[in-house]
């Protein structure tokens, strides 16, 4: 199903995107790799709520990528505007916290290219290709030795994989808590609309969250992800993934705080030479306004690939965190 003009000018209005998260607090970005060949597979991210009760989430990525890449026996074509809509309910009590996120995933031509072509220019940033390529089309295609592994050239959208987490807090230590958390992604998407492998997805984790000064805290996550052998790169994709976050937030006052966390993960298909199936680095920058509303803060971020063509070359996100209890 394409988008509508209506929801492409959407799109376009987001470029300066707003995430609102609970004054409860979450730390750090739950932020992944948005590679639109990539998001059929289980990647989790920090997760972690600062007091118990419910907390409904509501999220919203817009990601532009124009990648080119030909190498050996290979040949990768990724010209995509990615929506990634995710519905998130956690409760935490006491050590325990559960989890459930629901996406809603499509892929369009877009209509970000010539505002981001503008924007590399005003930066001296390499276009990549861009500016010799059509604007606001779609093609995603991968091949490898001759077969045809990836394709798609029409915009579709469609509910993905559903993902269920489980997390204990293993320590007692309350400046420093460390939790063990254990994922499971339902095959809930379609291969069909390239939204889910139709595979079951697992994944462990380890997160902890300690206090550097009276305003900065740090963070991290380091995990592993065991992929379903499905969807379309289901022959080629690893048996293990492993990534880790790792972010500081500091407080200018009582209502602003800033935000930065770096995303990494290990290769994921097997002996692949493409930087977008390599080891990947990416950057996330926010600023965090708390107390804009009762039981609500609002993070403001975006995130950009530190190892070139590791990710996508631009995300912007929209979250929205309520208190429900």
């Amino acid at each position: 199903m394409a988008f509508t003009t209506a929801s492409k000018l959407t799109g376009s209005a987001f470029l300066l995107v707003v995430a609102w998260q609970s004054l409860a607090g979450s730390i750090g970005l739950p932020t992944r790799d948005q590679n639109p060949m990539l998001q059929a597979f289980y990647l989790p991210s920090i997760n972690t709520q600062a007091e118990d009760g419910l907390l409904l989430s509501h999220s919203l990525f817009i990601t532009n990528t124009f990648q080119d890449e030909s190498r050996g026996g290979e040949q990768l074509v990724i010209d995509v505007e990615n929506y990634r809509y995710e519905l998130s309910l956690a409760y935490q009590w006491d050590d325990w916290r559960l989890s459930s996120t629901l996406p809603f995933i499509a892929n369009d031509g877009g209509s970000l290219d010539s505002l981001i072509e503008e924007w590399h220019d005003v930066f001296g940033l390499p276009q990549g290709g861009r500016v010799t390529n059509p604007d606001d089309l779609i093609k995603l295609s991968y091949l490898r030795d001759g077969e045809t592994v990836y394709n798609q050239t029409k915009s579709d959208s469609d509910t993905g994989d559903l993902s269920l987490s489980v997390q204990y807090r293993i320590n007692s230590i309350r400046d420093y808590p460390t939790e063990l958390g254990f994922g499971i992604e339902l095959p809930t998407g379609s291969i069909d609309s390239n939204s889910g492998n139709e595979k079951i997805d697992t994944a462990f984790w380890l997160t902890t969250v300690g206090q550097l000064s009276e305003h900065s805290r740090f963070y991290g996550l380091l995990g592993i992800s065991l992929p379903g052998k499905g969807g379309q790169l289901k022959k080629h994709i690893k048996d293990q993934i492993w990534l880790t976050q790792i972010g500081t937030e500091y407080d200018f006052n009582n209502n602003i705080s800033a935000i930065l966390q770096f995303d990494i993960h290990t290769a994921t298909l097997k002996n692949s030479q493409l930087k977008a199936f390599g080891n990947s680095l990416q950057m996330q920058l926010a600023l965090q306004f708390k107390n804009w509303l009762a039981n609500h803060s609002v993070d403001l971020f975006f995130s950009e690939d530190i190892l070139v063509k590791s990710a996508p070359d631009i995300t912007f996100g929209l979250r929205v965190n309520r208190v429900a209890y």
